[in-house]
């Protein structure tokens, strides 16, 4: 009789509870492979490096930065681009041989990411090179790294600070996305995870405290994928949808803004202007927040979107166009005010 009744719970419990939830969790994949949406496939890294097989070299400081020298870098065995990197590790910005000279030229200091350091461009097509064909009586510095982001940046400012130069003016070139790579949060690390076949790299972490300032310390960049997200649209549209709540729980933002308002603290008080240049269409409410305290702001986004203004079908990043844009609107800002 007890077993009669066991069964007949257990057929009711499949029957009410269990069929209906598979039956909502099928149509909801349905749905979401309908709409678009695919389980998670992670990106194929296909970039050769001449000479020496490698671009970076590991930092204590900043996780990696760029290893000197001149490199030819291809990108899916089909698109090829040239790059020069100075014995400090940072991008030519004029030929190399005229870095022979020496220069008592007022300096102008650009941080960024990929987008400033012109991924994909040859060095003569990068917007800082084109920035110091504009300013010649400057010497113009491309601090950009791929993947680095504002945490990067002011490290970058600091360290440099302390070898004894100062320079004019420094400029953040800021993109809404740098948000999740000062955090380091899931969504940075799931972008980076294609990246772990080289080695846990590790990058700084920063998170406001108590006070609404900013902390931060080195942490590995590993990234743990949820179960079944390679086989199930569902599961990857919930843990995307789970990784932009943790960007707001994280307030990525505000840590960006707190790091940038502490960067301009520290330029100020070493006789440095600061600008933060706006450099894609998610720039617009940081630009707009710090114009409100006073931070020098400038947009030079370009819309990416538009055929020529990237390099596609080789590569996202923005094309030589999009940075002879970037150049003609920062000079333009530069030299109509804090350059007057």
């Amino acid at each position: 009789m007890k077993k009669g009744i066991a069964k007949n719970f257990a057929f009711k419990l499949i029957t009410y509870l269990i069929v209906p939830i598979l039956i909502s969790v099928g149509s909801a994949e349905i749905v979401l492979r309908v709409a678009g949406y695919k389980p998670w496939q992670i990106e194929n890294v296909d970039v050769a490096v001449e000479p020496k097989g490698n671009f970076f070299t590991k930092d204590s400081e900043l996780g990696y930065k760029h290893l000197p020298g001149k490199f030819k870098v291809t990108l899916n065995g089909n698109y090829s681009f040239n790059a020069t990197h100075l014995n400090n590790s940072l991008r030519i910005t004029h030929p190399l041989n005229t870095y022979n000279q020496s220069s008592k030229k007022p300096e102008i200091w650009i941080f960024g990411c990929s987008f400033t350091y012109g991924w994909s461009l040859n060095d003569s097509e990068t917007y800082a090179w084109l920035l110091q064909e504009k300013l010649p009586k400057y010497e113009i510095v491309n601090f950009g790294v791929n993947g680095y982001g504002t945490l990067h940046s002011f490290i970058q400012f600091k360290e440099a600070l302390k070898q004894g130069k100062k320079p004019k003016i420094a400029v953040i070139a800021y993109a809404g996305f740098h948000d999740r790579r000062n955090t380091l949060l899931r969504a940075r690390r799931k972008q980076m995870a294609a990246w772990n076949k080289l080695g846990v790299l590790f990058q700084p972490d920063a998170r406001l405290n108590a006070k609404n300032h900013f902390t931060y310390s080195m942490a590995k960049l590993e990234y743990h994928e949820w179960p079944l997200m390679r086989v199930s649209a569902l599961v990857n549209f919930l843990e995307v949808n789970y990784n932009q709540f943790e960007e707001g729980l994280y307030k990525s933002h505000d840590v960006s803004k707190a790091i940038i308002e502490e960067f301009n603290r520290v330029a100020e008080a070493n006789g440095v202007k600061l600008v933060v240049a706006g450099i894609n269409a998610g720039s617009a409410k940081m630009l707009d927040e710090l114009s409100q305290e006073g931070i020098a702001t400038a947009d030079i986004s370009v819309d990416l979107k538009m055929p020529g203004n990237n390099n596609l079908p080789h590569d996202i990043h923005p094309s030589a166009a999009a940075n002879r844009q970037y150049a003609e609107k920062l000079d333009g800002f530069l030299e109509g005010t804090v350059l007057k």
